[in-house]
């Protein structure tokens, strides 16, 4: 095997999470290779269905400070409006009373993605786009690793964020995953609405699972609009994708309220299930999970791409500290570092994810009643609801 193409960093998927990752290590200094198994031209076209996250104000300061800052790319959030559909509790979550003025933006995917990758092209990194890693094995003091040309290489570290099916984490994390089947399917799509939405984020809890409004971008005539994403039992998913988009924007407004006016227009639907997903370890020989490929939430909180993002950042202050101190950042005990800081905090929110999935999306008179006593308390708490607040920001 060829020795000449040697890497401190190795990354499998370009991704948001993935990229991100790469943008903090060139900006650190360190020879790195990224390679994405989609072409070019597959990673620069527009995405059809506009999905969209969340991206939290912590997040929006580590992408900052790569050079990416979303308050370009996408629509603020100042407020959070969630109520249950079956009771009168609810609770309304400002920016200012966590200290910031903002929660976060709503951004494309697709378009923060490609920001991030001209940033690297800016930066002189050249992405490996159509090259997955088909083999990798940890030997001694690298991984070295084959990709889909045959072409060889190594690196001190392997990070994979290839998503929930990753076949590298299958390869070289063999550690039990903890899986959660919610019966839920998501929709998403961008609507066009009635009356502007003044920047805030709407989350209804219907009996049969949340259903999102978020603040979205104008379209070019100066049209508001807004991102959805509706959980829903999967019968009644289906239903919802067979309708025709009159009979779906009537459903959606007896479904939400009033609080935008009429939903005009609709752009394209799509849907795919919901589960959770947390692999019980996330660090093997050399190699390192991050994003997807090590947790996956429930979206009611659109917190998992701001998780990853918190992966990307603690993975580089690992390794940053290690070479601070001389260490090898592929050692276990580098990693474990790592692991012990982000491990616990994604397990409690998948786990948490679920278990307001499974509360809200109950029927019970009983737990009906636990849910407006839980959302008064946190209402009126001011601790509680700072608390709620700062988290929900990623601070």
């Amino acid at each position: 095997m060829s020795d000449n193409a040697r890497y401190d960093l190795v990354i499998s998927g370009a991704g948001m999470v993935g990229a991100s990752l790469a943008l903090a290590a060139q900006q650190a200094g360190l020879r790195i290779a990224v390679f994405e198994k989609r072409s070019a031209a597959a990673c620069a076209a527009a995405d059809p269905f506009d999905r969209a996250s969340l991206i939290a104000t912590g997040s929006v300061r580590f992408l900052t400070s790569l050079g990416v800052d979303p308050a370009l790319l996408g629509s603020a959030v100042e407020r959070m409006r969630v109520w249950d559909a079956e009771d009168s509790g609810g609770i309304h979550l400002d920016a200012e009373e966590g200290g910031e003025d903002l929660l976060g933006y709503i951004v494309e995917n697709r378009r923060l993605e490609q920001a991030l990758h001209t940033a690297l092209e800016e930066a002189g990194l050249y992405i490996h786009y159509g090259r997955e890693i088909t083999g990798a094995a940890p030997d001694g003091k690298a991984m070295y690793i084959t990709d889909a040309s045959g072409t060889p290489s190594r690196g001190t570290l392997l990070a994979i964020a290839e998503g929930r099916q990753s076949p590298l984490r299958k390869a070289l994390i063999q550690a039990p995953i903890f899986r959660e089947s919610y019966g839920q399917d998501a929709i998403t799509a961008t609507v066009w609405i009635e009356k502007p939405h003044r920047h805030i984020a709407y989350q209804r809890f219907l009996p049969t699972g949340p259903l999102a409004v978020l603040p979205f971008s104008d379209d070019v005539h100066g049209r508001a609009r807004a991102s959805i994403v509706w959980s829903a039992k999967q019968a009644r998913a289906r239903h919802l994708m067979a309708l025709n988009d009159a009979r779906f924007l009537r459903e959606l407004h007896e479904a939400f309220g009033p609080q935008l006016g009429h939903f005009q227009e609709i752009g394209r639907r799509s849907s795919y299930p919901l589960s959770g997903l947390h692999s019980s370890r996330y660090i093997g020989e050399r190699s390192v999970l991050l994003g997807d490929t090590a947790h996956g939430v429930h979206p009611l909180a659109g917190l998992g791409v701001n998780l990853g993002f918190r992966d990307a950042e603690q993975l580089m202050a690992a390794i940053t500290t290690a070479r601070q101190h001389h260490e090898d950042w592929g050692e276990a005990s580098v990693l474990r570092r790592y692991q012990s800081l982000r491990r616990p905090d994604n397990l409690v929110t998948v786990l948490a994810c679920g278990a307001l999935s499974h509360l809200f999306s109950n029927r019970s008179r009983g737990l009906a009643r636990l849910r407006d006593l839980g959302m008064l308390g946190t209402g009126v708490i001011s601790p509680v609801k700072r608390f709620l607040i700062r988290q929900a920001m990623g601070l």
